[in-house]
């Protein structure tokens, strides 16, 4: 029998980060037999290298490969090396919190019959379940985490389903794995808090071009979702706005805060005027600096109380 699961971990090889990510895993006190690790590592880290493999020898059900995949490329890496019968990705810097495994395992189980898509949200949305019927619902509800890899997963027969020769995005493969089944008649949004990331900054990240991937290339695959009449003009919108609202964060945090990071920062200029303007992300960030400063002052305000 295949495993239930298996837990895609694709890294750049820090070993601060994904050392304690499996340690994690198998803290779960879940049997070996329920789930398998796929560890991908397309970092130039030689001491990772060396950890892993003797990692990998004392755990029968976890599968490790040195690859020289292309940036985000290396997360389909470890999709064609599982067998599960649910493949899931796991963040390389996200602790698996307690009894989380078994979670995954019962929604998983529980869904073997039809097969919805299934994203777990991580308690980054408002509900702790949506349950919808549509394509279009599923990414009006998503936004901008559509991009998000933390919750992306699908079903091994689905995975199987996909052309050898379909595009596949440089930046965002996951993308295109969360959209290869547009016809479902269920979509499933469990947004338990199945992990935590590690207190890090940015600085041992990817090192691509941040503004160009989030105001430009992830706004485009939503929008040939639109062209393709997948998802309405509404949904595409939402969407739309809601990656604004984070480019303005992201140029709070790296531009403004100079908060550490790997990210290229160079293209704020290029990326602008292709979807979003200057002056709607600067607007962005005073609402942003306004919404903080706001829950500070309520705070100091309940304290008094």
């Amino acid at each position: 029998m295949p495993p239930v699961i298996s837990l895609c971990l694709p890294t750049n090889g820090v070993i601060e980060w994904v050392f304690p990510v499996l340690d994690s895993i198998y803290d779960q006190d879940v049997e070996n037999n329920l789930f398998e690790v796929i560890v991908t590592n397309n970092g130039n880290n030689h001491q990772f290298d060396m950890m892993m493999q003797e990692y990998a020898e004392k755990h029968d059900n976890l599968i490790y490969k040195k690859t020289d995949a292309y940036m985000f490329h290396n997360q389909l890496e470890a999709l064609k090396l599982a067998s599960g019968i649910y493949l899931k990705f796991v963040n390389h810097r996200g602790i698996f919190q307690d009894g989380s495994l078994k979670k995954m395992l019962n929604v998983v189980l529980e869904n073997l019959d039809d097969k919805p898509v299934i994203y777990f949200g991580n308690g980054v949305l408002k509900n702790d379940q949506y349950v919808l019927n549509d394509f279009d619902s599923f990414i009006g509800t998503l936004k901008r985490y559509v991009s998000w890899t933390t919750g992306v997963g699908i079903w091994k027969s689905d995975y199987e389903k996909i052309p050898d020769d379909v595009p596949i995005d440089k930046i965002s493969p996951h993308s295109c794995i969360l959209f290869s089944e547009r016809n479902k008649k269920r979509y499933l949004i469990e947004n338990f808090t199945f992990s935590k990331d590690i207190d890090t900054n940015a600085s041992k990240k990817g090192t691509y071009d941040l503004f160009k991937a989030f105001a430009v290339e992830e706004v485009t695959i939503a929008l040939n979702l639109l062209i393709d009449g997948d998802i309405t003009a509404r949904t595409f919108k939402t969407v739309k706005k809601d990656y604004e609202a984070f480019v303005s964060e992201l140029y709070y945090m790296y531009i403004i805060k100079k908060e550490p990071c790997s990210y290229d920062l160079s293209g704020f200029d290029d990326s602008m005027g292709i979807f979003f303007t200057k002056t709607e992300i600067y607007i962005g960030i005073l609402c942003l600096v306004f919404k903080k400063m706001l829950r500070k002052v309520t705070k100091i305000v309940e304290v008094k109380k």
